[in-house]
């Protein structure tokens, strides 16, 4: 393509100026070099070609496509034809907003910094004020710039209340703040406040149709975590129904706050802001699932007693308690005595099977456990002898918990300790292990309470993987297989909802 030379600056009054420089001309659209001539040569139409039919497709396939883009996707796809430009504009493609550090600002230069972005507040308030109305759930990520985020709470708070309409039908908010900043080698953690708080709590509380609250890791203080949910309590105390507070605060805190909400069903919380008051108070409510969650911010969560939590149980039968580990957390789970739990869901890539931890779970929540997860590729050793494997842990789990109905190994198991698993657990629905860790071996020593039929049908089917999903098919009553690692990174449980009545 035929190019127009650049010309050097030249100085005016000792000012460096350069010209502007058109790098192309609209004649040359179109030309190729051929033996160094430039030759025009027109785009060639196969007669014989089939176009698609991309620009007629259904609107409500359209709209559910646009869903999964991001904001400067959906414009891009606007481009190609008049249907997918009418499609940016539709209602339900705007439900989701989520904000991040480079959505909607423009570059500005800092003397000190360099060049930042930071939030423009026209694009702001444009967008607001035309899509502001279809949004339902605002979620906000991890900011590294505070004052965008600063920027973009005040705006939506004043289109709020000056311009009819925007933000008005948000039911679902998600908060989750950036506590974690490596400065060189050291990695320094630090919690929100101020007047960023302030507004947020200010935000908050004009949403009048909330029903999903979620914030986590804003590492308060106490007195500014004790404060944090006055005014939801009080706009919807009627409409939340899910509430999750993960280390709101740093330190161990009770927050009373969960039981104002008299139609919450599920509550997600840290074990440093739960007590004996706020489990006295949910047991006389309506709540349905309780998760207590940890991940690497927790340091200072508590166990309740054992009394407390048979008391609770007595008031509310209903309830069913979680327990989980996320994150890249090292730390053991903390346990609740006697709690009601149903479900112990290790999300993080470090935990490990112990026969301590297995006896603790069996002794405490032997009747009640129906979910037994190791979730997330292992990022440790585990070893090959059958003696230091977590085989014969987890069939003492499946034989003395009857009620479990899910089980999610990840950990190194042997082809007879999968067929043992299936036949022990009775009440077994899914069963997902990864087919990497799974060895071709028979290594279970015989056992009195055995018959010779039983051990010879392990150890004929424990020679083959085929053998072994064949068999364990048919004790489930359906296909099963192992799962390859990106199966297994796909799995997702659903801990709400029971199997049992």
């Amino acid at each position: 393509m035929a190019t127009k030379r650049l010309l050097t600056p030249y100085k005016r009054l000792g000012i460096d100026v350069v010209t502007p420089v058109r790098l192309w001309n609209e004649k040359d659209i179109g030309a190729k070099v051929v033996d160094g001539r430039v030759k025009f040569v027109e785009e060639e139409k196969d007669p014989n070609h089939v176009y698609g039919h991309w620009h007629i497709l259904p609107d409500l396939l359209l709209e559910r496509i646009f869903q999964y883009l991001t904001l400067s996707e959906r414009y891009t796809a606007s481009q190609v034809c008049v249907n997918w430009s009418n499609a940016f504009h539709f209602p339900r493609v705007w439900y989701t907003f989520e904000l991040h550090d480079t959505l909607l600002t423009k570059r500005k230069f800092n003397y000190c910094a360099g060049w930042q972005k930071l939030l423009d507040h026209i694009r702001t308030s444009v967008f607001l004020t035309k899509k502001g109305s279809h949004i339902r759930t605002l979620i906000f990520q991890p900011m590294s710039n505070l004052f965008n985020l600063y920027e973009f709470l005040n705006i939506a708070l004043y289109l709020h209340r000056n311009c009819p309409g925007t933000l008005d039908f948000v039911h679902t908010v998600r908060f989750q703040f950036a506590c974690h900043v490596t400065e060189r080698s050291e990695e320094v953690v630090f919690g929100t406040g101020g007047q960023i708080l302030a507004m947020f709590k200010e935000v908050m509380g004009v949403f009048a149709m909330l029903h999903t609250l979620e914030l986590r890791d804003l590492l308060l203080e106490g007195g500014e975590g004790l404060h944090l949910l006055d005014d939801v309590c009080v706009t919807c105390c009627e409409t939340l129904k899910t509430l999750v507070l993960i280390n709101l605060t740093k330190m161990s805190h009770t927050l009373i706050h969960p039981a104002a909400f008299v139609n919450l069903e599920t509550l997600i919380i840290s074990p440093q802001n739960i007590s004996d008051d706020l489990l006295d108070l949910m047991g006389q409510s309506n709540l349905r699932n309780l998760h207590i969650v940890q991940n690497k911010y927790t340091q200072h969560g508590k166990s309740l007693g054992y009394r407390v939590w048979k008391a609770c149980r007595r008031a509310n039968p209903r309830l069913r308690v979680h327990l989980c580990l996320e994150g890249l957390c090292k730390r053991e789970i903390i346990w609740q005595p006697r709690a009601p739990v149903k479900s112990i869901v290790y999300d993080s890539p470090y935990s490990k099977i112990s026969p301590r931890i297995m006896m603790a779970s069996v002794e405490m929540y032997r009747g009640d456990l129906e979910v037994y997860a190791h979730m997330q590729l292992p990022r440790f050793h585990m070893p090959s002898s059958f003696h230091d494997r977590a085989d014969s842990s987890l069939v003492l789990l499946v034989r003395q918990c009857p009620y479990i109905n899910t089980l999610v190994v990840r950990e190194k198991v042997s082809t007879a300790t999968v067929l043992l698993l299936a036949h022990t657990a009775k009440n077994l629905v899914y069963f997902y292990v990864r087919r990497n860790a799974i060895m071709l071996k028979a290594d279970w020593p015989y056992n009195p309470d055995w018959t010779p039929e039983f051990y010879a049908w392990l150890c004929k089917n424990a020679r083959s993987y085929q053998a072994m999903e064949r068999e364990v098919s048919q004790i489930l009553g359906h296909r099963w297989q192992a799962l390859t690692d990106k199966q297994f990174k796909m799995v997702k449980l659903n801990l709400n909802k029971s199997l049992y009545i």
